[in-house]
């Protein structure tokens, strides 16, 4: 009696712990990062790629249109000093061999032309400078004659020269122009000298010229023309150009840092002009264009975190809320398929009631003096021992039912199906199906493995299929098949009876709550809707076949796991 007093009451429903939700709410956060956080992380990383490289080749083209603009003006330039002194020898006024006077007169205006002169010499057929003009008054009278410009300028089919930069004589970086002329029977050359650093200041004035570094290379890819901070001129420079195609672009690896780099090369020398960006932080990782894509993409995908994190609280809660209303509905439906129960329980606790009457009337009937009987200690113990049989057998009956109707936290466990299945058939509805004439048919695939689910769960389905069969056979005999079978990974359970069956037109809405197909007062229409939402969540599915007139069959697929 102290086991039954344990069992007083139905508990209330209830629904799983805090940790199941925080747990539930991090899972929607993943699920929908991956969803929309995920897409918009690959975007932007396409489109920094895609953009990256567009800019990243407007880049290359600027810098290559820059190089082609400077180079051209350079030859210009050059042209135009060349054309300088070709005029000059060319003056039918020209004197052989000009006097020093002639010698100012000309380098003065050569200066008025261009600041880049820097000295005039004229030199007789023997290769000695005969006349000069400049600051340095001790080159006059100098044999040029073995010099490599003077040697190569004889060998020449055009008639002049633009040497590379060279120290010469004076020992200090300059280069020459120097023009050829067969003059009454005499070969004679005036040449005039250039300062390199009047020429990088006149490609600093070009325009698009603080946007880059500018330097010049010959083919050797010695310095021609440097910034002083860059390196200094005839040393080797650091980017060495291809001469075809003649105009483009490359990258060059300085001090473990790879620079792009723009060149051209000039037809009036041998030369190429190379530019750089100037600020070659800018171009990197977190320069310019990129730092503001990054930014905005942090910006958006900021956004794209709150907006996903509130959007998962809102599922969660509405996954609280669809919880809690499933409970309430599982919980409501096992306490009307108990009140529907009550007459079948009534009789069956009835039973060893009037047993527990009968032996108690018979022990005081005995125990009456005005009867004279005597009652021997074990037939009294026979008596208790009957009495107490049927107390343990509405305690038997009672725990059955109010482990049933409580309301329990999904627990899964291994099961063994055929167990859960008695415990229903034979232990709830036994009386229910013995009093109402249905034979039930069990048959039992016995290689079934232990399933892991919520057994208590798993008995409230069965137990509404059980007694919606036991429904449709309207008060007629009839049977119940059980069917279970092993089908690898999942198991089967199959429910049929013989009952009125399921017209099409209801079988549409069997499993909407509060749906039913019998009287008013028969039942609530909560049973198969449950049922549905039982097995959804235990990860299987409810499938079901009827005819009118022939029967129903529940077919339900579980996993093993």
């Amino acid at each position: 009696m102290r086991e039954l007093e344990k069992d007083k009451g139905i508990a209330a429903p209830s629904i799983p712990d805090d940790r199941h939700y925080r747990e539930l709410r991090r899972k929607n956060l993943v699920r929908l990062s991956f969803t929309y956080i995920g897409p918009l992380i690959l975007l932007t990383i396409y489109f920094f790629i895609q953009y990256s490289e567009i800019v990243a080749e407007g880049q290359r083209q600027h810098l290559k249109a820059i190089a082609e603009n400077q180079a051209n003006t350079l030859d210009l330039f050059i042209s135009e000093r060349l054309v300088n002194v070709t005029n000059l020898i060319d003056d039918p006024k020209f004197v052989i061999p000009p006097s020093r006077e002639l010698m100012e007169q000309y380098l003065a205006r050569l200066e008025r032309i261009s600041e880049a002169f820097v000295d005039i010499g004229f030199f007789d057929p023997d290769g000695i400078q005969a006349s000069y003009a400049g600051p340095y008054p001790s080159l006059e009278k100098q044999n040029y004659s073995s010099e490599e410009w003077y040697k190569q300028l004889k060998e020449k089919v055009d008639n002049y020269i633009i040497t590379d930069i060279y120290l010469g004589f004076r020992g200090k970086p300059h280069f020459t122009i120097a023009v050829s002329r067969v003059i009454k029977d005499q070969y004679v050359v005036l040449r005039a000298t250039l300062d390199p650093g009047k020429i990088y200041e006149y490609i600093r004035s070009l325009e698009g010229a603080n946007e880059v570094i500018t330097s010049i290379v010959n083919e050797q890819g010695d310095y021609q023309i440097v910034t002083s901070h860059q390196d200094n001129p005839l040393i080797k420079g650091a980017y060495v150009p291809p001469l075809n195609p003649r105009h483009g672009t490359g990258n060059a690896k300085i001090a473990d840092s790879e620079i792009s780099y723009a060149y051209s090369w000039l037809w009036t020398a041998d030369w190429a002009l190379i530019v750089i960006w100037a600020d070659n932080e800018s171009q990197g990782f977190f320069g310019g264009y990129r730092i503001r894509i990054i930014l905005i993409s942090a910006l958006m995908l900021f956004v794209g975190i709150g907006i996903v994190y509130m959007r998962a609280k809102k599922v969660t809660d509405l996954n609280i809320e669809t919880e809690k209303t499933r409970a309430q509905l599982e919980h409501a439906s096992k306490l009307a398929t108990i009140g529907e129960l009550a007459a079948g329980i009534a009789h069956e606790i009835n039973n060893p009631l009037a047993a527990i009457n009968e032996e108690a009337g018979l022990l005081k009937d005995k125990l009456n003096p005005e009867f004279g009987k005597n009652l021997s200690t074990e037939e009294t113990i026979r008596h208790l021992n009957s009495i107490q049989e049927s107390v343990f057998r509405c305690r038997d009956i009672t725990r059955k039912l109010l482990g049933f109707v409580r309301k329990q936290d999904i627990e899964l466990k291994k099961h063994n199906l055929h167990t859960l299945i008695d415990n229903v058939i034979d232990g709830i509805l036994g009386n229910e199906l013995m009093v109402s004439n249905i034979e039930v048919k069990k048959d039992y695939d016995q290689s079934l493995p232990d399933i892991s689910t919520d057994g208590n769960q798993l008995q409230q389905v069965l137990l509404n299929l059980v007694k919606n069969s036991i429904d449709s056979m309207e008060g007629k005999p009839g049977s119940i098949s059980i069917e279970t079978k092993n089908l690898g990974n999942s198991v089967s359970m199959k429910v049929g009876d013989t009952g009125k069956g399921i017209s099409s037109a209801q079988m549409e809405k069997i499993f909407l709550p509060f749906f039913t197909t019998k009287e008013v007062g028969k039942g609530t229409g909560l049973g198969l809707s449950v049922s549905y939402g039982i097995i959804k969540s235990l990860r299987g599915k409810i499938d079901v076949e009827s005819e009118v007139g022939k029967g129903t069959i529940f077919a339900i697929t579980l996993p093993l796991n």
